[in-house]
């Protein structure tokens, strides 16, 4: 018999005229993972997408499809003509291999042809009669041990036995794009993670301590950037060395030193986001977290920004971004010990900087030259 993979979205379908576009993306994302695994003929039939096994190993599957932003949820489903005589063998046919006489078991039918001659409830008494009749098993709508779930489409029918839970969101492509500052840590690639979450195509920038832009090209950033390269597809990396800036700081009291690099940072960033077409600037950071990311820090560092900076972490304790990190497999690599440029910052920051202050120190380095050295001085990395 024929078997399919139904996949649903929940988030997308609330979209009205624009739906289609974020359909297309979602449909453009999946054929992207199940290349080489499958032939993905995805197809949009009434409110979910489907495509043909053809003899795929349903496991690598499964695990394309958990890094695929806007599904919801997808099954491996039998397919059945869309009358009561095929869908009730082939319900016989998925239950016989899945339960026990005695079992409870409930059948859930969802009739997206509303021209169907038996309703959803009709159709699911009918097929649990049958189940009792044939299989002996017990029907129970509250405690079920086994479910065996029906989608009634006009032209077939599908009919199985698991759904396998997606990540949600979005679908990557279908919110523009954004600049990542991604150091070398932990929260960098989980607010990337969570921007590509919400649909954004997701670029990098690093900024990283050393001579040559070679040596961060061979670091664990391109690890961490590779461990993401499935749930995003083709990105880039933009490397810029940190030197000239702590030349022109060597004269600024210390205390202020993480707050102006900061600063240096987002002017960088907004530079590059606006060459390279992104429109928002991401970063890793969480309330109270370290010296930076008071609420004072944070407003003078983000001051005179025309780009905005998008902090996806902002409420999230350190507990709960490792886990995320854990998941997704990021964590055993941000450990990994690194010179990352925030290493080499004073140790006793202000937290409270205010904008003016910090302002009329970067006229002493002569910021704007600083930042347009740093640039040239850059070097991008396309990753596939």
């Amino acid at each position: 018999m024929k078997r399919v993979c139904v996949i649903h979205y929940s988030e997308i379908g609330l979209k009205g005229h624009n739906r289609p576009f974020f359909e297309k993306m979602l449909v453009r994302n999946v054929r992207r993972l199940l290349s080489g695994i499958t032939d993905p003929g995805v197809k949009r039939i009434q409110g979910r997408l489907v495509f043909p096994l053809n003899g795929a190993d349903p496991q690598r599957v499964e695990e394309s499809l958990m890094k695929v932003f806007g599904i919801s949820w997808f099954a491996f489903a039998t397919v059945a003509e869309p009358n009561v005589d095929s869908i009730g063998r082939t319900v016989l046919e998925e239950a016989s291999r899945l339960v026990k006489p005695g079992e409870p078991v409930k059948v859930e039918v969802k009739r997206a042809d509303k021209r169907f001659p038996l309703t959803s409830l009709e159709l699911s008494r009918t097929l649990g009669k049958m189940l009792v009749e044939k299989l002996g098993v017990s029907i129970s709508l509250q405690t079920p041990s086994k479910k065996i779930y029906v989608e009634v489409l006009s032209r077939e029918a599908y009919v199985f036995t698991e759904k396998k839970k997606g990540l949600g969101g979005l679908p990557v492509g279908s919110s523009g794009r954004v600049l990542s500052l991604l150091s070398g840590g932990i929260d960098s690639p989980i607010a990337s993670y969570l921007m590509m979450k919400r649909g954004c195509e997701v670029s990098y920038l690093h900024f990283h301590p050393f001579q040559d832009n070679a040596e961060a090209e061979n670091s664990k950033v391109m690890e961490i950037v590779r461990r993401l390269l499935p749930y995003s597809g083709e990105t880039s990396v933009t490397f810029v060395p940190s030197y000239e800036f702590q030349i022109a700081a060597v004269n600024i009291p210390a205390k202020y030193d993480l707050v102006l690099f900061r600063r240096f940072m987002f002017r960088v960033a907004e530079r590059i986001a606006e060459a390279e077409g992104a429109k928002a600037l991401v970063t890793g950071e969480s309330l109270a977290q370290v010296a930076s990311q008071t609420l004072e820090n944070m407003a003078a560092i983000s001051s005179g920004l025309k780009m905005p900076v998008f902090r996806p972490l902002i409420s999230l304790d350190k507990e709960e971004i490792v886990n995320m990190a854990k998941k997704i497999g990021t964590y055993e690599l941000s450990i990994k010990p690194y010179k990352d440029c925030c290493s080499i910052i004073a140790k006793h920051p202000a937290t409270r900087a205010k904008p003016e202050v910090v302002e009329k120190l970067e006229k002493q380095i002569d910021i704007d030259s600083v930042v347009s050295r740093s640039i040239q001085l850059s070097s991008r990395v396309v990753v596939k």
